[in-house]
C-alpha cells in the first residue's frame, strides 16, 4: 500500500508542475481543451486515491482536490508565466473530482483490488 501512495504523491506532484510550467512550455498532448483537462485530470486523481481511502473518508479526497485546485489558480495567477488563474477552472476540477468519485463508487475504485490480482498480492481498505 506505500507503494501505491507513493505513487500518488508523484502523480500529483506531475500534476503541479504541469499546471505551473509557463503557458509556452505546456506539452502538445494537454492542448486540446482546457477545461476539459481539469475535469479529467481531477477525475483520475479522485479515482485513484478512492481506491486507497475508505469510503467514509472520500469527502476528504474531495476537499484535497478542491484545494490543490485551488492553490494552483492562485499560484497560475500570482507566478506571471503566462498562465491565469480562473475561477471557471476551480468549478471545472470540483466537476472532475466530483466525478471521479462517481464513477469510483460504480467501481472503479476496485483499482487496487485488480492491481493486487495482477501482482499476486492481497490489498485490504
Amino acid at each position: 500500500m506505500k507503494l501505491w501512495w507513493g505513487l500518488g504523491v508523484v502523480l500529483v506532484g506531475v500534476a503541479i508542475y504541469y499546471c505551473l510550467i509557463p503557458a509556452d512550455e505546456i506539452p502538445g498532448a494537454f492542448d486540446f481543451n482546457d477545461k476539459l483537462n481539469h475535469v479529467l485530470g481531477h477525475a483520475s486523481l479522485a479515482i485513484y486515491f478512492a481506491g486507497l481511502v475508505p469510503r467514509h473518508s472520500w469527502w476528504k479526497i474531495f476537499v484535497f482536490l478542491l484545494v490543490l485546485g485551488t492553490g494552483i489558480e492562485f499560484a497560475q495567477y500570482y507566478m506571471n508565466l503566462g498562465r491565469q488563474g480562473d475561477v471557471r477552472d476551480v468549478i471545472a476540477n470540483c466537476t472532475g473530482a466530483g466525478l471521479g468519485l462517481l464513477l469510483a463508487w460504480l467501481g472503479l475504485s476496485r483499482w487496487t483490488q485488480w492491481a493486487a490480482r495482477l501482482t499476486g498480492q492481497q490489498v485490504t481498505q
